[in-house]
């Protein structure tokens, strides 16, 4: 039962955590390399990720 538990708790938060870090990391190499913005961190990609979350809901509907 604990095996069951752990991988849908690791589907569901250590997945997607891994690959938006992964992800992260790539695009700051691309970016570094293409000297096109040397600042680039995890702050933006989580501000960047938000934002296409909030137009999308609010696209979709949902008012604050």
């Amino acid at each position: 039962m604990f095996e069951f538990l752990f991988k849908i708790w690791y589907m569901i938060a250590v997945l997607p955590f891994l690959l938006f870090h992964e992800g992260n990391k790539r695009l700051t190499d691309f970016l570094k390399k293409r000297n096109i913005y040397s600042g680039w961190d995890v702050w933006h990609s989580l501000l960047v990720v938000l934002i296409i979350l909030f137009v999308i809901l609010w696209f979709n509907g949902y008012r604050f």
